[in-house]
């Protein structure tokens, strides 16, 4: 007596479920992460003990050693930085805004930054440093 088996309908193996899984964390890293952009320049942080971010703000404003200022991607001059701080209507500016500074930075090139800002009407400025290694 021969037997027939009867052919049995092919299962998916799980690729199914692996394919929505795999999309929703393409979303949720999408979502989660954040693109922000890059100062034109390099800039060497300052180092201290304790720093509460991990990597610089994405609304940072950037100060190279030698002056050059970079924020949201555009090269500003120190004079034009107020400018634009001013004219930016979503910008708050009752919040600490964020900025990184080289560490070689003269302080004159600060104040005049400073000052650039605070006649734009920032009222806090915060200073992003790197925590330094081992501590």
């Amino acid at each position: 007596m021969r037997l027939v088996s009867t052919p049995r309908p092919r299962t998916d193996d799980g690729v199914v479920p692996l394919i929505n899984v795999v999309f929703l964390l393409l979303i949720f890293f999408l979502i989660a992460g954040t693109l922000m952009p890059r100062a034109d320049f390099r800039v060497d942080f300052a180092r201290t003990a304790e720093s509460p971010a991990s990597r610089p703000p994405a609304d940072a404003i950037y100060v190279s050693q030698a002056g050059f200022v970079s924020w949201r991607g555009q090269a500003l001059s120190p004079d034009r930085l107020g400018e634009a701080v001013a004219a930016d209507p979503a910008l708050d500016r009752s919040a600490p805004l964020p900025v990184v500074l080289d560490r070689a930075l003269p302080a004159g090139d600060l104040s005049a930054i400073l000052a650039a800002l605070a006649g734009a009407g920032v009222q806090q400025v915060r200073l992003v440093t790197r925590r330094e290694a081992g501590r």
